[in-house]
């Protein structure tokens, strides 16, 4: 009888453990895929940049001039994010960093040296 209490239990504790593996791998997948952090694809690279404010500035006009390919809404939340700021508030002289997508220019290899 003994022994069938702890096969039931080590088969329970399996079961548990393989649902766990298995909660946790599609939690860190859905992290992963629904993240707002920029995606890196090829041929695209991500570089910080740095914006200081001038008079009459708003993020959204930072936003729209340094990134005018992009949802304003998802540059203006990046900005706010990578930047610790509490609010939309910004004032001249204020030093902001930005991501900004560039295309990749691959390196070639004319006469044995790199260009």
């Amino acid at each position: 009888m003994k022994n069938k209490v702890q096969d039931l239990i080590i088969t329970v504790s399996a079961f548990g453990l393989i649902i766990m593996l298995a909660v946790s791998t599609f939690a860190i997948a859905r992290k992963l895929l629904v993240t707002q952090s920029p995606v890196f694809s090829v041929g695209e690279e991500y570089a910080y940049t740095e914006i200081v404010v001038e008079d009459g500035d708003t993020l959204w006009s930072i936003a729209r001039a340094q990134v005018p390919n992009e949802d304003p809404r998802d540059v203006v939340d990046s900005m706010r994010e990578l930047n610790a700021l509490e609010s939309a508030n910004i004032f001249p002289g204020q030093v902001l960093t930005l991501v900004i997508k560039q295309k990749m220019q691959p390196l070639q290899l004319v006469d044995g040296q790199i260009h």
